[in-house]
């Protein structure tokens, strides 16, 4: 199958590789000159494409003529608005109508849920005055619009590999130690889309987490653990507003987590 990646970062190019791997003839976009042999290397096609929020390039058209797109690009810095990702995604639709791309898999992000402190699945509305991520949101609209077959990939926060669950808070006052988290390994999010591809999924919505839903404590002592670093120093409020984002339909589908709980990270 041809496939092509728009955003070619820490998800995307391993990804990328992995579909290479698999047999797929992959092509894929970075906002980098200097990443354009990373991802030859990897036996990506590569193409610079950059969204401000207009795209420019070089031959960026071509990622578009493809059996499936994967969109990977994330809302991005904080000084970009709501409203800058939202047009970046509405002309992605354009070029994506434009030259009929069958179909289409958007990696959005558990932050379209609000924070209600309870369990919520693909079917929980949002709710920005109570925590949704407006850019996610608005972007997740723009990209229904398409008349493409479209996927939504809800992912929880990412990690694996450098991206070590309380490395960061390593010796560091941190607050919510009860707070559930809702985490993914890089490795299930590529296997996940690996296991789409093959059962050829289409127009549906996905949460991609963990099925377990340990709290910050246990997760980022267990990686000091692990990894031998330090424990973080865990102040007041031992909770903090949040909510546990099902996976429960994913699992329904069949597929089996490498990562079930973010404790094996």
């Amino acid at each position: 199958m041809k496939i092509s990646i728009v955003g070619c970062g820490w998800l995307g190019l391993a990804l990328g590789a992995a579909l290479v791997k698999s047999g797929h003839q992959i092509l894929g976009s970075t906002t980098s000159t200097e990443k354009l042999e990373k991802l030859r290397q990897a036996g990506i096609a590569p193409y610079l494409l950059k969204l401000e929020p207009m795209p420019t390039g070089e031959n960026f058209n071509q990622l578009f003529q493809t059996d499936l797109l994967v969109i990977n690009i994330p809302p991005g810095r904080k000084t970009n608005t709501p409203e800058f990702y939202e047009e970046q995604i509405k002309y992605l639709r354009y070029l994506i109508d434009q030259h009929q791309v069958p179909k289409v898999i958007f990696v959005s992000s558990t932050s379209y849920y609000p924070n209600t402190n309870q369990m919520v699945d693909e079917r929980f509305l949002y709710d920005l005055e109570n925590g949704s991520n407006r850019a996610v949101v608005q972007a997740e609209k723009q990209i229904k619009q398409s008349s493409s077959d479209i996927i939504l990939l809800r992912c929880g926060g990412l990690m694996g590999e450098e991206r070590i669950p309380g490395q960061w808070f390593a010796g560091k006052e941190t607050t919510g130690a009860e707070t559930p988290v809702n985490y993914i390994h890089r490795d299930d999010v590529i296997a996940v889309i690996q296991f789409l591809i093959e059962k050829k999924a289409s127009n549906t919505t996905l949460n991609l987490v963990c099925p377990d839903h340990p709290n910050r404590k246990e997760v980022h002592e267990a990686m000091a653990l692990k990894y031998g670093f330090q424990n973080p120093i865990w102040i007041e409020p031992n909770q903090t507003t949040s909510k546990i984002v099902s996976s429960e339909k994913l699992v329904r589908l069949g597929y089996q987590f490498k990562y079930p709980s973010p404790t094996e990270f």
